[in-house]
């Protein structure tokens, strides 16, 4: 068994910086063979740190790819748009993969990925890492224990943050369906993933509504100006200037902005001439800000999924009610509080569980990453609970829920799957 896996790392934006630093910062068992990334300024900040041969350097995933040098795996973070084109690339070379959510961006094209996955033998696994987390680890022993009862209803609220949602869904990356996808694929699937795994039953049905009502420049403040930079308004909580400047440690979303010249002179020119020196309530966004979803599953289970703009910390809240009793829980404070019933009104048993650890997506990015490789290594699946084949579900059930929001009709899930053009 080797004692270190080879990787290619193809994107070099924030998630897969992310991705280098916590092979560096836990010692996990890869090495970076080689990198691709358009922008040269990318590629430089990680041959400041690692030694990689100039002829494993690329400005391109598929110029890396068509090279035919030998990768143990290649991870994918490119913008969502290209997943389909180099995860097919990838799988039919020969090569295992870890590709970011969204699988890709329509229901076709995730599942052609799929069989084009399981036609090549290899293995393909999807960054979905608050299955990782500690938290949601707790969470799923409760239920798979069924000390409490089976489910009967599940409520899960995502509160993105005002500040991340500022940054990534008004002003950044994901703004606009177009160039990203809807927002209940490129955010939610991680929301849609944790329900399927807790559940673990087919959809019936599937009923979305949404909106975007508050990222609207009819909101926006009497004299505000295009440019936090020029802005007057002083007491604005979404002032770029406030939020990327000025800061003695650089983390999401302050590093985010200027990869290339994290220094307060480039972070400044970024807002300054950048997307993420706009004005909130005067860009071009076009995602929901908020967004409801009722899905109604086979084994009598309802699941509600709520996507809100605001919230001080980025975080889930869960609330699962079963046969005996309930759980209620916080992603970013850890804390679980499980109920037994007991029959007699203030006398339930309740437990306080402390499921908290530090890192990246509740600590999940870290042991993601660690179980992708083990399951290479070990050759054995079991490791992998994130495999393209169980993420499929969660991405099949945001495009519905986007065919319910916009048709505003509860979609029946076995015939959409039936309407779904194949080739």
């Amino acid at each position: 068994m080797k004692d270190k896996l080879d990787v290619l790392i193809i994107g070099l934006g924030a998630r897969g910086n992310a991705f280098v630093k916590n092979i560096d910062k836990t010692n996990l068992n890869i090495n970076i063979k080689a990198i691709a990334d358009k922008i040269k300024e990318r590629r430089e900040i990680i041959l400041e740190t690692h030694k990689i041969s100039k002829e494993n350097i690329f400005e391109t995933g598929e110029e890396a790819l068509s090279k035919g040098e030998e990768y143990d795996f290649v991870y994918i973070s490119t913008p969502d748009k290209t997943h389909y084109k180099l995860a097919v690339m990838a799988l039919e070379k020969g090569y295992n993969v870890l590709l970011e959510k969204p699988i890709a961006t329509s229901a076709e094209e995730c599942i052609r990925i799929i069989e084009t996955q399981e036609k090549s033998g290899k293995s393909l696994a999807i960054c979905h890492i608050l299955r990782y987390s500690p938290f949601f680890q707790k969470v799923k022993s409760i239920v798979s224990s069924e000390e409490l009862g089976k489910i009967k209803n599940i409520n899960l609220i995502e509160n993105v943050g005002y500040w991340h949602f500022a940054h990534s869904y008004v002003r950044g990356n994901w703004r606009k369906e177009s160039e990203s996808g809807p927002i209940i694929l490129t955010k939610s699937c991680h929301d849609l993933d944790l329900i399927s795994w807790l559940v673990e039953s087919e959809p019936d049905t599937i009923f979305s509504s949404g909106h975007l009502k508050y990222f609207t420049e009819e909101n926006s403040p009497n004299n505000s100006e295009d440019r936090c930079i020029v802005c007057p308004i002083q007491n604005c909580i979404f002032d770029a200037r406030k939020l990327y400047l000025e800061h003695e440690e650089l983390y999401f979303p302050h590093s985010a902005i200027s990869l290339e010249d994290s220094s307060e002179e480039g972070r400044t020119k970024a807002i300054r001439t950048d997307i993420y020196g706009r004005c909130v309530y005067k860009c071009d966004n076009d995602v929901c800000d908020v967004q409801d979803v009722i899905i109604d599953f086979k084994n009598n289970v309802r699941a509600s999924f709520l996507l809100r703009w605001g919230g001080d910390q980025m975080t889930r809240k869960i609330n699962i009610q079963f046969e005996k009793g309930e759980l209620n829980g916080d992603l970013y404070s850890g804390l679980i509080s499980k109920t037994k019933y007991k029959g007699r009104r203030g006398e339930d048993e309740i437990e306080q569980i402390n499921a908290q650890m530090t890192g990246g997506h509740g600590g999940g990015d870290s042991i993601l990453i660690q179980g992708f490789a083990d399951s290479i290594l070990s050759k054995d699946e079991k490791n992998n609970l994130t495999s393209a084949k169980k993420s499929l579900q969660s991405h099949l059930l945001a495009f519905a829920a986007e065919e319910s929001r916009k048709s505003k009709k509860i979609i029946n899930f076995k015939e959409y799957l039936k309407s779904l053009k194949r080739d």
